[in-house]
């Protein structure tokens, strides 16, 4: 099982899509305690409703020195100082973003980093979405407090279309045959990375 860490863009952008949730398919998740403070601050019922599959990670001491100095040079809010802070503590398998410094900042430490657009790709790949769930997640998210470009969007559906072809014959949602999954061209973190970082790159300054 992937060993995920979120700060909060996701967290509040896929429930503003209605596919929060889809978080709990794609691994054990953990936050550190600056994303869970920040996301009290948007949902008042935080404490009581948080999902049961997301844990609550606090940061040794090294590694939260780490995301102060960080925090405190400008290069990022707290929160997502923290996460990829946290990401590195715990040795995660992907740190989900949907803000680009953190993201590049994250990748210069060699993390591996996936955004909401990109995970309504991979839920899709995998059969947790069908095509029609999946672009409605995506319109949804267009619509979000998360900014989607045009073009993004476009590619992103694309995406979508291209997953067609890992359609089995008597499927109604995207599920990979072994044989897909030993394609490293059809494997879904190759089309949702593409898809992240191009949304990464539009963002406009």
């Amino acid at each position: 099982m992937n060993r995920i860490v979120c700060d909060s863009g996701p967290l509040l952008h896929l429930r503003e899509a209605g596919v929060r949730d889809l978080l709990s398919s794609a691994g054990d998740v953990h936050i550190p305690i600056a994303v869970d403070l920040e996301i009290r601050s948007y949902e008042a019922d935080w404490h009581i409703r948080r999902p049961a599959w997301l844990h609550v990670t606090p940061l040794d001491s090294g590694p939260a020195l780490e995301a102060r100095s960080w925090q405190q040079a400008g290069l990022l809010h707290y929160g997502e100082a923290q996460a990829i802070a946290l990401a590195r503590q715990l040795r995660a398998d992907w740190l989900l973003t949907d803000d680009a410094a953190a993201r590049l900042l994250a990748q210069s430490w060699g993390l591996e980093v996936h955004g909401s657009l990109g995970l309504v790709l991979w839920a899709a790949a995998m059969g947790h979405l069908s095509r029609r769930e999946a672009e409605t997640a995506l319109d949804r998210l267009a619509r979000s407090s998360r900014w989607v470009s045009p073009s993004v969007l476009l590619a992103a559906k694309a995406a979508l279309n291209q997953m067609a072809y890992l359609l089995s014959p008597s499927g109604s949602s995207y599920r990979l045959t072994r044989r897909d999954r030993n394609s490293h061209f059809l494997y879904p973190n190759f089309l949702f990375r593409a898809i992240d970082n191009r949304q990464s790159l539009a963002r406009p300054s």
